[in-house]
């Protein structure tokens, strides 16, 4: 068996999701979006159930789809200005 060498190492996947722990940060998001809410109205079992509600929606939504199927509804959905923006390289590939 070979020794271990730091120089030539190969991570074994490349295109991982970035994770906090054990979970995907896009379910940690939405689990502190929750608590923020709780934090907000002042009671921490709301804040907990609203945490509980947005991961159980969110990893439904993400459910035998692809890995950013959740960022993709994001952009589609919600009306924020943000996500409408287009690079100005977008030009040569609108007719």
């Amino acid at each position: 068996m070979e020794s271990f060498n730091p120089h030539e190492y190969v991570p074994r996947r490349l295109d991982a999701p970035a994770k906090f722990l054990l979970w995907d940060f896009d379910l940690v998001a939405s689990g502190i979006a929750g608590l923020a809410f709780g934090i907000i109205v002042n009671s921490l079992l709301m804040g907990a159930i609203a945490s509980y509600a947005a991961i159980w929606a969110y990893s439904r939504l993400k459910q035998k789809r692809h890995p950013g199927h959740g960022l993709h509804y994001l952009y589609w959905q919600f009306p924020f200005k943000t996500f409408k923006r287009t690079p100005p390289s977008s030009r040569f590939f609108v007719g």
